[in-house]
């Protein structure tokens, strides 16, 4: 670790969880800032455009609007990790148990959004609308169910209601895992479908955790907000601060009209950090309010699935929510409406820690 070799160094002083999640976040940005331009370059020459025209919405006057976005270069999530993963490894305190699960989850969600963007780009027939829904989600589980047992085990978990027993505790944690990293790899997936909406929303709420993370890690801070303490949860800033940083970075690059689209390859990565963060330090409410604007997005979309599957219609006009405002209004201003909507959020889970 980059603090700990300056340290031996005598160079600076022995930095905080909280000055090196800033640290993360500096360094995050300027690393995704000086590979977004290269990155965008290769995946141009290497024709990993986005096939927009493909997108089955059955508004025409929405599909066409759309379809007018098909060419643009995508996975960019990849400029997500060339400032993310740098970041993390540098600042945080790599003995940690809850940074080498927060960095799997990321790599391991990126390498599956990677092979699903892979998908809808080459393959044909079937194939060219990437994994089937059902793949992702048993990924999903096997990677949501391994981490929660390794939390449990370290200790950092949850202790779930029913959990008492030893053999119900590591069935529960590896269950929870399951239900919180699927459904906000999800929810970020789904919520990435305008131009800068996704990139502009992680911030606050990666921010907010950041700092729940950091005050459950941090013994005179838990006790003082009457919060559970969790070893080794104030590492969990900084990766907080290194999702923060990369995500403001690629908004350069992911703004109206964008250069790049983040593909599942990053949207998913972004999701099940900050699922694993909120797991790993006992702090699932404070992303639940703080990362709102995903669930009510990703809830859309469940009851939009729902309804017609059950009752042969739709509940909604369209759905995920975005688009029924897409159809509308501008998409900047829409953007800008959800942003206003994501601070509230954060807000919310901010006022969650403190009373």
């Amino acid at each position: 670790m980059l603090h700990a070799l300056l340290s031996n160094l005598e160079l600076v002083p022995a930095a905080g969880p909280a000055a090196r999640a800033l640290l993360a976040a500096l360094t995050a940005a300027a690393l995704a800032l000086l590979a977004g331009s290269p990155i965008i370059s290769r995946l141009e020459r290497l024709g990993v455009r986005e096939r927009t025209e493909k997108t089955p919405i059955e508004d025409e006057a929405l599909r066409r609007r759309i379809a007018g976005k098909s060419g643009t270069p995508t996975m960019g999530g990849l400029i997500l990790l060339v400032g993310l993963v740098p970041a993390v490894l540098l600042w945080a305190d790599l003995a940690t148990v809850q940074v080498h699960a927060a960095l799997l989850a990321v790599l391991a969600l990126a390498a599956l959004g990677l092979v699903d963007d892979y998908g809808k780009l080459r393959g044909q027939g079937r194939t060219a609308r990437g994994l089937r829904v059902r793949h992702k989600l048993l990924f999903q589980a096997a990677l949501g169910g391994a981490l929660g047992l390794m939390l449990a085990r370290a200790g950092a978990a949850r202790p779930l209601p029913g959990a008492r027993s030893a053999a119900l505790a590591l069935p529960l944690a590896a269950a929870w895992g399951v239900l919180v990293l699927a459904a906000m790899a999800n929810a970020t997936n789904v919520t990435d479908g305008l131009d800068g909406l996704l990139a502009g929303l992680v911030p606050p709420a990666a921010l907010v955790l950041a700092g729940a993370c950091w005050a459950a890690g941090t013994p005179e801070a838990a006790a003082r907000l009457d919060l559970r303490h969790v070893a080794g949860a104030a590492e969990l800033s900084v990766v907080c601060g290194a999702l923060a940083g990369a995500s403001l970075a690629f908004l350069r690059f992911n703004r109206h009209p964008a250069r790049v689209f983040m593909g599942d390859t990053g949207s998913m990565a972004l999701g099940g950090g900050l699922a694993v963060c909120a797991l790993g330090a006992g702090q699932e409410a404070v992303l639940a309010l703080a990362g709102l604007v995903f669930l009510v997005e990703f809830g859309s979309s469940l009851l939009q699935i729902g309804s017609f599957r059950l009752l042969g219609r739709r509940a909604l006009p369209i759905a995920p929510l975005h688009h029924i405002f897409e159809a509308r209004h501008p998409e900047p201003l829409i953007v800008r409406g959800f942003y206003l909507a994501g601070m509230a959020a954060a807000g919310a889970g901010l006022l969650w820690i403190w009373i």
